[in-house]
């Protein structure tokens, strides 16, 4: 297979399809709960293509890529939150949970890059199961669930055990960077 050297390769391709889709989840949330659970759809899948396609055409471990898909993630996470925040009443506390959890997570991601340029690491089990749990959520709150709440409290519990698992592995490695 040949590769080529441009910036953008295809998995890039899917990343930005759900960047220029971020507006669209906005607007359609509370507009209409089942054209938001369409695009929210198509944001699923492409998230899930772009990881397929990385692995697959093991163009996985490259910076920019990885940089790239975490970054859209974050904003993702940060529009939906707004939108259930303002349209469909996730609490404010919660709002802001995730709004410091991901402010943290892009802190504590350009620390690790500066303190170990070489490599960012993706995204384990519990960070899958914690955006599927947090997708669930999103889903009962744009058709306003009556088990909405249960979700929310489960997706913020895995979102947490998702974020020491993080932070916990990047300190070790840290760490035994700084040994070397």
């Amino acid at each position: 297979m040949r590769h080529t050297a441009s910036f953008l390769k295809l998995p890039d391709l899917f990343t930005t399809i759900r960047l220029v889709l971020i507006p669209a989840v906005f607007w359609s949330i509370p507009v209409n709960s089942y054209l938001a659970l369409s695009i929210l759809s198509i944001v699923f899948i492409t998230d899930i293509i772009d990881g397929y396609l990385a692995r697959k055409l093991r163009i996985s471990d490259r910076m920019f890529g990885k940089v790239y898909d975490h970054l859209v993630d974050k904003l993702l996470i940060l529009t939906i939150t707004y939108a259930l925040n303002a349209y469909k009443d996730l609490p404010n506390w919660a709002y802001m949970f995730f709004l410091i959890r991901e402010f943290l997570l892009i802190i504590g991601g350009v620390f690790i890059w500066l303190s170990t340029p070489a490599h960012v690491d993706g995204s384990n089990a519990l960070g899958k199961a914690a955006g599927i749990t947090f997708y669930a959520m999103v889903i009962a709150y744009i058709f306003e669930m009556p088990f909405r709440w249960h979700l929310l409290v489960l997706s913020i519990a895995m979102s947490s055990i998702a974020f020491a698992g993080y932070a916990y592995r990047e300190l070790n490695k840290l760490k035994h960077t700084k040994k070397r």
